[in-house]
């Protein structure tokens, strides 16, 4: 056997060596970044622009629409749906699960059906929530003083302690932005969105809350709210 035969065979036993590394090279998917995988996954839009809550412990999500309110099931992907008498103004799960509306009154719910029902109240806001009750209040003006907030505790048979009305505090301009309480009353926020949580780039949704587990947020966008599967959840 001449030089140049002894070269083609060294050739070709070289390309049958590295033959089984090529293809499990070509076979193997390139690894997807979190921040690949979040771009490429479409949000839910839900309907309606009102409030929304994520349960405390369970993959649900409660959200309103005028006089009617929806809980999704984030794992079966099932929606239940109700109807009431009135606007809804806003919602919240309490730490036991119950879940709270607020209106033209505030009603207790558990598993579908209504606890308790209060007197008429004119809410605007849940404020917090404990598991003997809520932190709620209305919003308005006296004598060309306001906005002033009118608190209220509600227990959970729905009755209603009222508190005087006073100022909102300096540099909160509305409703919408008051993180107040009642005094001696041990509530948390209906909303949490933990401190440093970011919205994923590519996305111009502010972030409104994040479930328990940090698997799942919604943020508020050009005025509708949209449902977000994060990567990074625990």
């Amino acid at each position: 056997m001449n030089s140049n035969s002894h070269r083609l065979c060294f050739a070709i036993t070289c390309a049958i060596a590295l033959l089984p590394a090529c293809r499990a090279g070509a076979a193997r998917p390139a690894p997807v970044s979190p921040a690949t995988a979040e771009a490429a996954a479409s949000p839910r839009v839900l309907a309606g622009t009102g409030a929304v809550a994520f349960h405390p412990s369970r993959p649900l999500l409660a959200w309103s629409d005028g006089k009617r309110w929806h809980v999704l099931d984030l794992h079966t992907d099932r929606v239940a749906d109700f109807t009431g008498d009135s606007e809804i103004a806003d919602l919240a799960y309490a730490p036991d699960g119950d879940l709270w509306l607020v209106g033209d009154r505030a009603e207790r719910w558990r598993d579908g059906r209504r606890s308790c029902r209060s007197e008429a109240a004119d809410l605007s806001r849940v404020l917090g929530t404990a598991r003997d009750g809520i932190a709620a209040a209305g919003y308005g003006h006296s004598d060309g003083v306001g906005p002033l907030r009118h608190p209220v505790w509600i227990d959970t048979h729905c009755g209603i302690t009222r508190y005087p009305g006073e100022p909102l505090p300096a540099g909160v301009a509305d409703a919408s932005a008051d993180q107040g309480g009642i005094a001696g009353k041990d509530t948390r926020s209906p909303r949490a969105v933990p401190k440093g949580f970011v919205a994923p780039a590519g996305t111009s949704a502010k972030p409104i809350a994040v479930s328990h587990d940090g698997r799942w947020w919604v943020g508020g966008d050009a005025g509708r709210l949209h449902l977000y599967r994060a990567t990074g959840g625990r």
